[in-house]
């Protein structure tokens, strides 16, 4: 019986190291949700939290005063929810996303792509509109500009985006569509759309590559810039949040579509 009791004792401390050998190389890979955190746990804790891009159309601040399309929409939901918003800040959406797992987050409130890839990760809200991605460059006469007219010339350019952006998987895609070895992307950290498009505009880099509504706001103000070619179709964008969080998300979705019928009157 003794004998029996101290193997009993040493498979269950087996057991124990191999799951805390597990628990710790899914933490070093960044993969491991901590806890569950969906409607109800949201509501216990008296704040919905909330990650944004700090950008002129997400939220931004002038003055006394915070602007920006995605935050007035934040500010509705907290409303409709009736419950406070933490807002945090961050302009890397790998970042936003590895928070949003590890349930630092409860929102991605930022305009996403939604793609095959991205929905391996999150669980996308019902769109809030469409939008395709445009290569921002100088205008044809900018002799300082070497202009680009195709898609076929975009090989060995380097081709600028935010720090992994969404896009990147777009130029990748790309490359295979147009049969190149590669697009040479580069990722600026701490960047945003609209500044990749002012220094193209002031000439410290050629290209770029932003959302439309973004190049068509940066064209109006930087009058060298050019935004013809159009790099992907118009694609749904969406906010997103947990893949466990079911509740949240049909929420949100009820919320989005009382939204699209104010719009609709």
């Amino acid at each position: 019986m003794q004998k029996i009791r101290r193997i009993h004792v040493l498979l269950v401390l087996v057991m124990v190291l191999v799951i805390a050998s597990i628990f710790t190389f899914l933490s070093n890979r960044g993969e491991v949700v901590v806890t569950v955190r969906d409607w109800p746990e949201i509501q216990e804790s008296g704040k919905l939290v909330v990650v944004m891009e700090y950008s002129p159309e997400s939220y931004m601040r002038h003055g006394d005063t915070i602007v920006g399309e995605q935050y007035g929409l934040v500010q509705a939901l907290s409303e409709r929810l009736k419950i406070p918003v933490d807002i945090r800040l961050e302009n890397d959406l790998q970042k936003s996303i590895v928070g949003l797992r590890h349930c630092d987050y409860d929102i991605v409130a930022r305009p996403l792509p939604v793609t095959t890839t991205m929905r391996d990760m999150v669980a996308f809200t019902s769109p809030l509109k469409t939008d395709r991605q445009v290569l921002v460059q100088r205008v044809k006469d900018d002799t300082s500009a070497v202009y680009v007219s195709s898609l076929l010339e975009l090989p060995h350019k380097p081709i600028y985006v935010t720090a992994n952006s969404p896009y990147i998987q777009r130029l990748q895609n790309l490359a295979q569509e147009i049969a190149t070895d590669g697009i040479d992307v580069q990722q600026m950290h701490d960047y945003n759309d609209e500044q990749l498009a002012m220094l193209a505009s002031s000439k410290d880099i050629d290209y770029a590559v932003c959302d439309y509504e973004t190049a068509q706001r940066s064209a109006s103000v930087y009058k060298n810039l050019d935004i013809s070619l159009n790099i992907s179709f118009s694609q749904l964008q969406a906010w997103a949040v947990r893949e466990d969080s079911p509740i949240l998300l049909d929420s949100i979705n009820t919320w989005m579509k009382t939204l699209s019928k104010k719009k609709k009157r």
